[in-house]
């Protein structure tokens, strides 16, 4: 089955050069690099299907840009050039420039629907951001299989997607999760994946006294913890190896500046007030002491003993913000944040697909924040 796709992208030319924008987003800006990638996106604007694409792209490679087209975004070329404001959109029967920026997406006001002009002749794009430098590359485009990478490669930077009805949901097409325990039925959770990897990253500098807040005996010996010179572990509840009993929420329970490490891993989240949690530890380090702190974003309630928060990474960086230094860590994108919700186990996603980031997808947050 040939499957069907829409343009969802904004499109900015920055100088010379031309990127793709993403809103309201931490995500950088993209380099729009080729006139074969601006001809494509404004094709599925307006056709759906694959194969029908294709041949409108060759009426491009063969077809000269309209008068009537040149003469339309005319006004627009050297203030798309010189503006930070100006966008274009684009999206299913749209291709818009915004004179307000994503300001214009949300009230509509300042402007311009030029996607009559791109149904006769998709070539819009291509005449406005004619004084651009992009590839001229469209003659390399010359089979239905390059033009399907392409539009595959599209996909991929996320410009464009599959049309609405075209999704396939499969296995996901459920309203129970495919896990209940985060994966640990199929395998190891996507979180702790993360945690191995932030667990590498910090584990020389876990030294001297330390303590963990949460943890239990096996902690440790399990993150290979080996220079630290003293490893207590604090709980709420008594049990084997545990050397603490007490709430990190009581700052008496630990000597002022006595401290060379804390490590508290998802532990903040049942924290009903995470603040004082974090100025307790702050209170216990010594000068110089550190804290590593680990925090799930994207994972079911787990109510041991409840489940108060989700610290999105400014809310980490809040937090600790009385730290001298702070160094965030983040790992997640889309895929994983869905595979984490569902119970996907870690060993059913490739390395490439866990070790992806996306910044506006969070699926745990870590810190190492200094006194």
């Amino acid at each position: 089955m040939v499957k069907s796709y829409v343009t969802s992208a904004f499109v900015q030319a920055l100088g010379s050069e031309v990127f793709a924008v993403f809103g309201w987003s931490q995500r950088q800006t993209y380099p729009i690099i080729a006139k074969s990638w601006l001809a494509t996106l404004e094709i599925f604007i307006c056709e759906h299907n694959l194969e029908a694409a294709y041949q409108k792209f060759q009426v491009i490679q063969s077809t000269p840009i309209s008068q009537s087209i040149t003469t339309a975004v005319l006004p627009y070329k050297q203030p798309l050039t010189e503006s930070k404001e100006l966008l274009v959109f684009l999206g299913k029967q749209k291709l818009t420039i915004l004179g307000n920026g994503f300001k214009s997406y949300i009230d509509q006001e300042n402007t311009l629907e030029l996607n009559s002009f791109s149904q006769t002749s998709p070539q819009v794009l291509l005449e406005l951001f004619a004084q651009q430098k992009l590839e001229d590359d469209l003659s390399q485009i010359d089979s239905f299989n390059s033009f399907k990478l392409l539009v595959e490669s599209l996909e991929k930077i996320g410009l464009i997607s599959p049309e609405v009805g075209a999704l396939n949901w499969g296995d996901f097409r459920k309203t129970n999760p495919i896990c209940h325990v985060t994966g640990f039925t199929r395998g190891t959770p996507i979180d702790r994946y993360y945690l191995q990897k932030f667990v590498s990253k910090i584990k020389d500098q876990v030294v001297g006294n330390v303590l963990e807040v949460g943890g239990v005996a096996k902690d440790r010996e399990f993150y290979q913890f080996d220079l630290a010179s003293t490893y207590r572990i604090m709980n709420l509840e008594s049990g084997s190896g545990i050397d603490l009993v007490g709430d990190v929420h009581d700052v008496s329970l630990i000597e002022t500046e006595s401290l060379d490490g804390v490590v508290i891993f998802n532990v903040l989240e049942h924290c009903y007030s995470p603040w004082i949690a974090v100025e307790n530890i702050y209170k216990w380090l010594k000068p110089g002491g550190k804290c590593f702190c680990m925090v799930p974003n994207a994972q079911r309630l787990h109510d041991r003993p409840g489940d108060y928060w989700r610290p999105l990474p400014d809310g980490v960086n809040w937090l600790f913000r009385n730290f001298s230094q702070r160094q965030l860590s983040i790992y997640g994108n889309p895929l994983t944040v869905i595979a984490s919700f569902h119970g996907v186990a870690t060993e059913e996603l490739t390395s490439e697909e866990l070790d992806e980031f996306h910044a506006d997808y969070p699926v745990s947050t870590c810190i190492v924040a200094t006194k």
